[in-house]
């Protein structure tokens, strides 16, 4: 399955991104539209995040993380590996590998890179956010920084394609608006925000290739 899967990826990945139609299915509601127009923005930070696939017993899965509690907008939320773009990266994509690796102990030489998704802004935290797809060939050895991390789960994609795991609920954001908020869940852990943006796009291009 997994030789399947990555065969069409790095086909669909080639072809233009769903971008906002793929990421807005997951977004807050209503639907802030200024953060879809983020090139302006010169001073926004830049991130990278991850979503590594690996093959377990049948089934292709990826890693999602809670993040530990910190001073801090994400404290706690659970997110794709990832994180700041530092000095020594020489890209995005380098920095998604980097804190993949610095976070749950996957080696950067085993990641192989399929592409990238569409760019997010994230305003609570002025983030440019910019997705991989990568790949391992098997299932590694998870090594979670006890300093980054709290827990580490695994989602099959075919779990992540599943409609019935959407949801959406009322909550107060750190403005004190109240959005109605989709989210996925996953194994009853809440995942909305970025990271549900981010796999809303994945899902499209996974549907794409019909897995």
């Amino acid at each position: 399955m997994l030789l399947d899967l990555i065969a069409g990826l790095e086909n669909e990945l080639k072809n233009p991104l769903p971008g906002k139609t793929g990421q807005v299915k997951m977004a807050p509601s209503p639907v802030n539209n200024a953060r879809f127009n983020f090139k302006h923005i010169e001073n926004a930070k830049l991130g990278g995040v991850m979503i590594l696939l690996y093959p377990d017993n049948g089934s292709v899965y990826f890693p999602l993380m809670e993040r530990n509690k910190y001073p801090g907008v994400h404290s706690g939320q659970i997110s794709l590996p990832g994180g700041k773009k530092e000095i020594e990266d020489s890209d995005l994509v380098e920095t998604a590998m980097r804190e993949t690796n610095e976070e749950i102990g996957v080696p950067k030489a085993h990641m192989s890179v399929l592409g990238s998704l569409s760019e997010l802004y994230i305003e609570a935290s002025n983030f440019r956010v910019f997705p991989t797809v990568g790949y391992l060939d098997s299932k590694p050895i998870f090594i979670e920084d006890s300093r980054e991390v709290v827990n580490l789960f695994h989602v099959d994609i075919k779990e992540l394609i599943n409609p019935k795991i959407r949801f959406t609920k009322q909550m107060k954001v750190s403005d004190g608006l109240e959005l109605d908020i989709p989210y996925f869940d996953f194994q009853g852990q809440m995942v909305w925000g970025a990271t549900a943006m981010i796999l809303s796009e994945f899902i499209t291009i996974l549907n794409r290739i019909k897995i």
